[in-house]
């Protein structure tokens, strides 16, 4: 190698861990601007008012844990919690099962009909769900189905469908047909095919379709807001604002960040679980190819 070859490749070498230091430096700026306000809300809920008043950036003198106690039991962040739960665990289960079927049949089977859901569903992806909402409103108060923690699942599973499909169709597309031959060859039925070949080898995305949906479905308000008039019915959402603006309980700083981070850890502790997944069925290619 000639010393002008030499010296190019040292330029190149120093400008490449130049670019990954500037790189690094942006991410752990960005990381510190994304992560103050989460930590800030946690140590916030437990201020008092005088101390939020007095100084909002600082740390709090002592601890006050009973703010989150109050804000369980007094502003009703139990019941709410509760519903919420409720509410994630039926969207969560029609999700899965719709979008996986429907996923699979797109993206293995060609007809007319096939052929027509997925343009359906390409085109329901590009609607608001927002321009939806009154008229699903009317449909479901003209059958007295407001006020219901599983129709307001239903109108989740559904909002969230299409773009759901449409990202699992990709993956099941690259599942290679030979695969699935094999497997009719040795006799198993479509039901075998899709519960022994197509949903294991689809965890990945089943998973990313699993956390994109619980996050949604937890923190969704208008929708909630829309269909649920009753206050025993309320999601966590809901009752969030519900604290923030009511005139009982808006006074205490402390109160309503506590109900806030009651909100927030959920998200956060499933989000810590399961990072590794969400990395897989981000970095995942388009499924198994032969």
């Amino acid at each position: 190698m000639t010393d002008g070859k030499r010296k190019n490749k040292l330029k190149e070498s120093a400008g490449a861990v130049v670019c990954r230091q500037i790189i690094r430096i942006f991410l752990i700026f960005w990381s510190v601007l994304v992560a103050f306000p989460i930590v800030w809300v946690l140590y916030t809920s437990l201020k008092t008012n005088k101390e939020f008043f007095a100084s909002p950036w600082s740390l709090p003198g002592v601890p006050q844990w009973k703010n989150y106690a109050e804000a369980w039991n007094m502003a009703k962040f139990g019941s709410y919690f509760l519903n919420s739960i409720v509410t994630v665990v039926i969207t969560l289960a029609i999700t899965l099962i719709i979008v996986a079927a429907n996923a699979y049949v797109i993206a293995k089977y060609k007809n007319r009909f096939i052929a027509g859901l997925e343009k359906f569903y390409m085109v329901a992806m590009m609607v608001p769900a927002v321009l939806m909402i009154v008229p699903l409103y009317y449909f479901a108060d003209s059958l007295r189905m407001t006020d219901s923690l599983v129709w307001l699942s239903l109108i989740y599973a559904i909002q969230g469908m299409p773009f759901y499909v449409f990202m699992m169709a990709g993956f099941v597309r690259g599942i290679h047909n030979a695969l699935l031959e094999a497997a009719t060859i040795d006799g198993a039925t479509q039901f075998q095919i899709f519960f022994r070949i197509i949903l294991p080898l689809s965890k990945p995305t089943l998973f990313m379709v699993m956390l994109l949906n619980i996050m949604g479905t937890w923190n969704e308000y208008i929708t909630a807001l829309t269909f649920i008039r009753d206050e025993s019915k309320y999601t966590i959402a809901i009752g969030l604002s519900y604290l923030t603006n009511s005139g009982v309980y808006d006074v205490n700083y402390g109160r309503t960040f506590a109900g806030l981070a009651i909100a927030l850890i959920p998200i956060l502790i499933v989000y810590g679980i399961f990072q590794k997944q969400i990395q897989q069925g981000m970095s995942s290619s388009d499924g198994v190819k032969g």
